[in-house]
């Protein structure tokens, strides 16, 4: 038990340095995790007196891929039944609505299958669970990444501002956007009251024959709704993409003399990984994120959780033989 308590302190204390260094990676997820695991371990043996110390380990190790996978499934159901039907079709709400119950009930399938004690069916058992366990936790890692990341935000001074954007409605800036827009006017009175009168960059360019450029639309909301004054406002309408969002309004603001780095506004449920490309692209800006209807998160978050994992490929690649032994080592242990 003393090599339990011993994890607990070493994993708290290098998640608490990797969180304190540099928020917006993704391994603090997987450190925040990792901290978790001995922590309810020694709950887990308060009520487990008598089992070897290493079976209770891979007993909550179980545990928690197995609430990964249910905490994963139940975001896709839900996701699948709030989401708007113009976002997605009658098919693909169907088939995001079946993954999400496949998850739920694939804890359940992987007993029963083993439970038959055939090749056959103890190898499917053990695959299932193997898919499931590995996306749970991944999913786990992400929350355990972009959760804290939106809830203790870094008080940051800068002269620049700068506010992605997102679709508009028929012209007119939708609830998600005004949020993002609402963030940004807000980082603006909280450094005017600093003595700091930051330069506003609304970043945007998607439109068409019926709707302007989104920053066009968002820089009229903060000139003529939020009372911003005019010439603390700048737009860049050239950028398609995240990536150019910050690439563009950077360069109109350096160019404009001044040095970043930039506090950037946008949606919670995106602050993350707007964050991590911008230490990918080397901007040491911090990301501050308006709130999200709750019936838009599920979806949201799925969405976020998929791309962002998509840039760590690798990782779960890397990954997949260490769930591939948890799985085989809770099937003999049972």
């Amino acid at each position: 038990m003393l090599g339990v308590v011993a994890a607990v302190a070493l994993w708290w204390a290098a998640y608490l340095l990797l969180f304190r260094q540099d928020r917006r990676r993704l391994r603090t997820g997987l450190a925040l995790l990792l901290a978790l695991w001995p922590s309810v371990t020694l709950l887990a043996d308060l009520v487990l007196r008598g089992r070897p110390p290493g079976e209770v380990l891979l007993l909550v190790a179980g545990a928690v891929g197995l609430v990964g996978a249910l905490t994963l499934g139940v975001t896709v159901v839900v996701g699948a039944a709030v989401v708007s039907p113009l976002e997605s079709g009658p098919v693909g709400r169907l088939l995001s609505g079946l993954g999400g119950l496949a998850l739920l009930i694939a804890p359940w399938a992987v007993v029963a299958l083993v439970g038959t004690e055939t090749p056959l069916g103890i190898g499917v058992g053990v695959a299932g669970g193997v898919i499931a366990a590995h996306m749970g936790l991944a999913f786990l890692v992400f929350l355990g990444a972009t959760v804290p990341y939106q809830l203790f935000p870094s008080r940051r001074e800068s002269t620049g501002i700068i506010i992605l954007g997102s679709v508009l409605f028929d012209g007119r800036v939708p609830p998600l956007l005004r949020r993002r827009l609402d963030r940004a006017v807000a980082e603006r009175e909280r450094l005017l009251a600093l003595g700091i009168d930051p330069v506003l960059v609304t970043s945007g360019g998607k439109g068409d024959a019926v709707n302007p450029p989104e920053s066009t639309a968002m820089a009229a909301y903060l000139v003529g709704v939020a009372g911003v004054p005019a010439d603390r406002v700048r737009t860049e309408t050239s950028s398609r993409t995240t990536e150019e969002n910050l690439l563009y309004s950077h360069r109109i603001l350096d160019e404009a003399g001044h040095q970043g780095p930039y506090i950037i506004t946008t949606s919670g449920y995106h602050a993350f990984r707007a964050a991590l490309l911008a230490r990918g692209l080397g901007f040491d800006d911090e990301v501050v994120g308006g709130p999200t209807a709750l019936s838009y998160l599920p979806t949201a978050t799925l969405r976020e959780f998929v791309i962002t994992m998509s840039y760590r490929k690798r990782w779960i690649a890397a990954l997949v033989p260490v769930t591939v032994a948890l799985v085989v080592l809770l099937v003999r242990a049972a």
